[in-house]
């Protein structure tokens, strides 16, 4: 008579690998793991009624609760799609504010995200250095909009306001001091014997599998998809910026992590050619236009889309020419990275787990809705 060696194993809804409120059930062999399935719902908020019971514009400070940690890029999405309802453009002065703002809550996730992977693999000095980076940001942020984690920036039309003066001045010398705090945690990770003994050849990602499961973001670049809306498909004038999209060709754990490293200095050059071009408009463009249409008209569909930290942040808006949106639906990043798990630790060890959810850089407000 053979021996049964599986067990089922529930991780969550609340564990320290998870991050948040949902849960992973496992089928184990020993330390192996034969099988996966992602259990959500345990969250579940309903923003997307909450959305068609509102006014357009009073649903940009609830979507900012989306993810708390990139508050910024889902409420400038928001009001992406509803101009797109509205048909309007919006001036060129808004554009290179919002791509600022949108690149810096960039900086400010990818840093979170690191603190949090580190910690998950034991590297508690690095808990402290991208949190200290983070503050950076967050510092700025304070200045643009007065808030920390939820910032209501966002307007039909544009933004809420113009930048502060001396701004320029403080992001030069924010985007100065987290590239030495960049460097530094660079440094202590890149080359660290333990850190790729937990990330390399963990969790591996084919192209194909990516591209099948429908990964996006960084999970789809680190395994060798040249894929970024901000390429593609341009918006806010993107296309005026020089950048490269970069990608890695493994698609393990590790090359997640240099994925996501070598985005954030992407990042900081878009801010300064973004900056730039905000100067020709500084003193000739308004911020947000002074006329829109009180009601968009009826029957118009619109899906559009940001390239968010950790991938493709999207709204579909149905109008009936009516003050309140007649349906919204909302793609989330997390939503569909979390559909390559199965593939992802099927065959690893079950303390390659929290390598692997930290690549996969989870938000469950942002996956459960």
């Amino acid at each position: 008579m053979s021996e049964k060696t599986e067990m089922n194993l529930f991780m969550g809804p609340q564990h320290p690998a998870m991050h948040g409120l949902w849960a992973m059930r496992l089928i184990l062999d020993g330390e192996t793991v034969l099988d996966a399935d992602a259990v959500m719902g345990y969250l579940h908020r309903g923003y997307e009624k909450l959305l068609q019971n509102r006014q357009y514009e009073q649903g940009i400070p609830l979507v900012d609760r989306l993810c708390y940690v990139e508050s910024m890029n889902w409420s400038l999405a928001y009001a992406h799609a509803i101009e797109g309802i509205f048909e309007v453009e919006i001036p060129d002065k808004a554009k290179a504010i919002r791509i600022i703002a949108s690149e810096l809550q960039r900086l400010a996730s990818h840093s979170l995200w690191l603190a949090a992977m580190a910690a998950d693999l034991g590297q508690l000095a690095m808990l402290v250095l991208p949190m200290n980076a983070r503050e950076y940001i967050l510092k700025l942020f304070e200045m643009m909009t007065g808030a920390r984690m939820t910032y209501n920036l966002a307007r039909i039309g544009g933004v809420a306001k113009d930048l502060p003066p001396h701004f320029a001045s403080a992001l030069e010398r924010t985007l100065e001091d987290f590239h030495h705090k960049y460097g530094e945690f660079f440094d202590m990770l890149d080359e660290s014997q333990i850190w790729r003994m937990r990330t390399e050849g963990v969790g591996i990602l084919s192209k194909e599998q990516a591209i099948e499961w429908g990964t996006t973001g960084p999970v789809l670049r680190a395994s060798g998809v040249p894929y970024d809306i901000r390429k593609v498909e341009p918006y806010w004038g993107y296309e005026k910026m020089k950048f490269k999209v970069i990608t890695r060709t493994v698609g393990d754990s590790f090359a997640r992590f240099r994925q996501r490293l070598d985005e954030l200095e992407e990042s900081i050059k878009i801010i300064y050619q973004a900056l730039d071009w905000y100067h020709e408009f500084r003193d000739s463009d308004p911020h947000r236009l002074d006329k829109i249409p009180k009601r968009p008209p009826a029957g118009k569909k619109v899906y559009r889309r940001i390239e968010a930290a950790r991938g493709e942040a999207g709204f579909y808006i149905e109008s009936d020419g009516s003050l309140q949106p007649k349906r919204v639906r909302i793609q989330s990043p997390t939503f569909k990275n979390l559909y390559a798990l199965p593939i992802l630790v099927k065959n690893q060890k079950l303390a390659d787990i929290p390598a692997i959810m930290g690549t996969i850089d989870l938000c469950v407000g942002d996956l459960d809705r």
